[in-house]
C-alpha cells in the first residue's frame, strides 16, 4: 500500500510537469488565434455638416444681375458686380446688423453701399469702399445707436450695390438691389439657436430656417478662420449654387479697403 501511495506521488509529479507547457502551448496557441482586440480611437471633428439652406417662401422683384454696360472712365464695356443673394431676391435675418456680401470684380472704381426703408424714401445706412483685387466683399450694418436707424422686426428694407464707373455721371453706374426682411424667431428656432453655441451647429440652424444673412455671414467666418480647410470651401460653393450663384462660387473672400 504504501509501494502504491509512493507511485501515485510520483505519477502525479510527472504528469505536473509534463502536462503544464503542454497546456501552456495550448493556451498561447489560442491566444494567437483570437482577434487583435480593437483600439479605442477618437473620431475626426467633421467641421462641415452638409449645409442645405432652405429658401422660405417669399418672392421679390429680381434684380442683383448687375449686367453690362456701355462702358465708362473706371469700368470697361461687361464689368458687373453680382450680390450673394438667395434666387427670390430676399433674404430674411434675425439681426438688428446684418451683413451683406457682393462679388466685385478687378476694378478702381468705388463701390457704393446703401441701406433703404422698403419705399426708398429715407436712408438707413450707407457706406463705400474699394478692392485691390477681384473676390467677395461683406458689408455689416452698424448696430443701431443714437445716430443710426435700427432695422426693425416685420419691415422689409431695400439696399444697392453700385459701382461708380463715372463719378460725373451716376447714370454710368453699375447697380445691383435686394430686400432684406428681419423677422422675429419663433420658439423652437430660439430654442435650437440657445442650444447650439457652436457655429457649425448654429450655422445648420440658419439654413434648415431659410435666415439667408446669418447662414451667409456665419460661414464666411468659418471660412476666414479656417481659409485652407477644404470641406469650408465645398460647402461655401454648394450654398452660392444652390441659389443660382455658380459664376462666383469660386471667388475668394477678401477685405475692402
Amino acid at each position: 500500500m504504501k509501494h502504491y501511495v509512493e507511485r501515485h506521488k510520483k505519477m502525479k509529479h510527472f504528469l505536473h510537469f509534463t502536462l503544464l507547457p503542454a497546456a501552456v502551448s495550448a493556451i498561447v496557441a489560442a491566444a494567437a488565434s483570437l482577434p487583435a482586440p480593437a483600439i479605442a480611437r477618437s473620431q475626426p471633428i467633421l467641421l462641415s455638416q452638409n449645409v442645405n439652406f432652405r429658401p422660405p417662401d417669399v418672392t421679390a422683384p429680381d434684380n442683383r444681375q448687375g449686367g453690362t454696360h456701355r462702358g465708362a472712365k473706371l469700368c470697361p464695356a461687361g464689368l458687373s458686380i453680382t450680390p450673394l443673394i438667395p434666387e427670390s431676391n430676399i433674404g430674411l435675418t434675425l439681426a438688428e446688423s446684418p451683413t451683406f456680401f457682393v462679388y466685385v470684380p478687378q476694378t478702381s472704381a468705388e463701390i457704393e453701399f446703401v441701406l433703404l426703408t422698403e419705399n426708398g424714401t429715407e436712408i438707413v445706412y450707407e457706406t463705400a469702399f474699394k478692392v485691390d483685387k477681384p473676390g467677395i466683399v461683406g458689408v455689416t450694418v452698424p448696430a443701431n445707436s443714437n445716430n443710426k436707424k435700427s432695422i426693425e422686426v416685420g419691415k422689409r428694407y431695400e439696399w444697392s450695390f453700385s459701382m461708380v464707373c463715372d463719378p460725373q455721371d451716376r447714370s454710368a453706374d453699375v447697380v445691383v438691389q435686394g430686400l432684406v426682411q428681419r423677422i422675429e424667431p419663433q420658439s423652437n428656432l430660439k430654442q435650437d439657436l440657445e442650444k447650439n453655441a457652436d457655429a457649425m451647429a448654429r450655422l445648420n440652424v440658419y439654413a434648415k430656417n431659410g435666415i439667408w444673412y446669418e447662414t451667409l455671414a456665419t460661414l464666411a467666418e468659418l471660412r476666414r478662420k479656417s481659409p485652407e480647410n477644404p470641406m469650408l470651401a465645398a460647402e461655401w460653393q454648394q450654398l452660392l449654387k444652390s441659389q443660382g450663384l455658380d459664376s462666383i462660387a469660386a471667388q475668394p473672400l477678401i477685405q475692402p479697403l
